[in-house]
């Protein structure tokens, strides 16, 4: 039996170990970072969290190619569109990622067959992936050169490239 704080660590790890879930929320802090910051979304972020989890027992395993290919979306806008991101759309954009990042890690538990400090350690995580790269792209996008945009724009073009390499190898037969 684990204790409370191995789960919340299994769960914090969880989340590095799936490409599936890390990339999106990393796109998404780039997105974020562009359209004003964590704290404007902060709301539809936490909605993201909540719906993510309670779809999980519901969601089938085909929801990590969804939550990928939503990643590839939101990555590839940033490299493209950089500051010219309206910022309306962070909030529809963070719910959905949210919500298929952590449905497509969580996909098939049922409520009562994960520990909760497992859940909490996930949320703290996909908390952490997405408020970390929002606030370094804040943070370069506030400094006055004109290379600070395009560095995180180059960083979201790598991070497409990432993404679309996941999925090529995950639909390849086996």
């Amino acid at each position: 039996m684990e204790t409370p704080v191995q789960a919340l660590t299994s769960g914090a790890l969880a989340l590095g170990v799936y490409p599936e879930t890390l990339l999106p929320l990393l796109a998404l802090g780039l997105w974020l970072g562009f359209c004003g910051g964590v704290r404007r979304s902060s709301l539809a972020i936490l909605a993201g969290l909540g719906a993510g989890v309670l779809l999980a027992p519901f969601a089938p395993e085909a929801l990590a190619m969804l939550s990928l290919m939503c990643g590839t979306l939101v990555a590839a806008a940033v490299a493209l569109a950089g500051p010219r991101l309206p910022g309306p759309s962070a909030q529809p954009v963070a719910a959905l990622t949210i919500t298929f990042a952590l449905a497509s890690l969580l996909h098939g538990q049922g409520f009562d067959s994960l520990p909760v400090g497992f859940v909490a350690g996930v949320m703290g995580a996909a908390l952490l992936a997405v408020v970390a790269p929002s606030a370094l792209a804040g943070w370069l996008l506030r400094r006055g050169a004109a290379w600070r945009p395009l560095s995180v724009r180059i960083a979201a073009s790598w991070l497409t490239a990432i993404l679309v390499l996941v999925i090529a190898f995950s639909l390849r037969p086996v």
